[in-house]
C-alpha cells in the first residue's frame, strides 16, 4: 500500500476537499477506493486519473451530472483523449443548434418591427404543412399570395402556442395531403387565397366578403374529401372561439375576420359544448 495515500493527502494533491471527495463517492462519480486494515480510504493512480478527468471537464463548464455521463462506468478507465473526443462530438452538435438559434434571431432582427406579443417563431404545424406540400407547391403559394402566406404562418403559431381544445393538426395534415395530390384544386384554392389577401384593403361592408365566403364554402362542399373534412364540423366552445378571435385580430383585418365568421356559417360550423372539451 506504499503507493496509496489517505483521503487528506488525496484532497491536497488534487486541490479538492475531503467533503467534495466524499460527495463524489456518494453520487458515483468517483469509485470508492480500497481501505486499510484500519478502515481508512487509500487512493492510488486510478483515483488520481479519475479526479484529473473530473477537474478538466469541470474547467470546461460541465456540471457533475454531465461529467458522470461522459466518463461512464467508474470501473472502466478512459483516457483524457477519449473523453475529449467524445465531448468534442457533443459540443459540435450543440454548436449546430446554437447556430440555428442565432440564425432565427437574425431573422427576427431583420423584421421591420418586433413586438413581444407578435407571433414570429416557428410553428410545428406550419412546418408540417409546408413539408407535405413540398417546395414546388409552397413556391406557388408564396408567389401567388405572399401576404396570406405570412398571415397563415402567424395563425398557425397562435394555434400551436395554446391548447385550444380541438384536433386541428390532423385536419391540416389531411388538407395538405389532399392538395399535394390534386394540383388543379390547389390552384383554385390559391385563387381564393389571393382574394382573401385583398380583403385586408376592403371595408367590413364590402360585398366581396360575403361573395368570397359563399364561393369558397361551395368549392369545399362540391369536393367529397374536403366536405368530409370541413363541413358540419364541431370546433371550439363559444368562449374559446371568442378568445381565439380576439387573439388573432392582430393578424387578420376586420374584413378578413368577417369573412372567417361567414365562411364558418356557410360550412355549418358548430360550437362544442363544455362537456366536449
Amino acid at each position: 500500500m506504499e503507493n496509496r495515500i489517505k483521503i487528506g493527502d488525496f484532497a491536497k494533491i488534487t486541490g479538492s476537499t475531503v467533503k467534495t471527495i466524499i460527495y463524489y463517492h456518494r453520487i458515483g462519480l468517483l469509485q470508492e477506493p480500497k481501505r486499510s486494515s484500519g478502515g481508512y480510504r487509500l487512493y492510488g493512480s486510478v483515483e488520481l486519473t479519475r479526479m484529473r478527468l473530473i477537474k478538466h471537464l469541470k474547467s470546461l463548464g460541465l456540471d457533475l451530472k454531465r461529467i458522470k455521463e461522459i466518463l461512464g462506468d467508474i470501473h472502466k478507465t478512459k483516457t483524457l483523449r477519449e473523453v475529449l473526443q467524445s465531448l468534442r462530438i457533443e459540443l459540435l452538435s450543440e454548436k449546430i443548434k446554437i447556430e440555428e438559434r442565432v440564425e432565427k434571431i437574425d431573422m427576427l432582427l431583420r423584421e421591420e418591427m418586433i413586438l413581444l406579443d407578435s407571433d414570429t417563431f416557428a410553428s410545428p404545424s406550419f412546418q408540417m404543412v409546408t413539408e407535405i406540400l413540398g417546395p414546388n407547391q409552397i413556391d406557388k403559394y408564396v408567389q401567388a399570395c405572399p401576404e396570406l402566406f405570412e398571415q397563415q404562418r402567424k395563425l398557425f403559431g397562435i394555434l400551436d402556442d395554446f391548447q385550444w381544445g380541438e384536433d386541428y393538426r390532423g385536419t391540416f395534415r389531411a388538407l395538405a395531403e389532399y392538395f399535394k395530390t390534386h394540383p388543379q384544386e390547389y390552384q383554385v384554392s390559391l385563387g381564393f387565397g389571393k382574394r382573401l389577401a385583398r380583403l385586408s384593403e376592403l371595408s367590413e361592408d364590402d360585398p366581396e366578403i360575403e361573395a368570397l365566403a359563399r364561393e369558397s364554402a361551395e368549392f369545399i362542399k362540391r369536393i367529397p374529401s374536403l366536405k368530409e373534412m370541413l363541413y358540419n364540423q364541431t370546433g371550439l366552445t363559444k368562449p374559446l372561439e371568442s378568445l381565439y378571435n380576439e387573439v388573432i385580430t392582430g393578424v387578420l383585418s376586420p374584413a378578413q375576420m368577417k369573412y372567417k365568421q361567414l365562411f364558418q356559417q356557410y360550412l355549418n360550423y358548430k360550437f362544442a359544448n363544455k362537456e366536449g372539451i
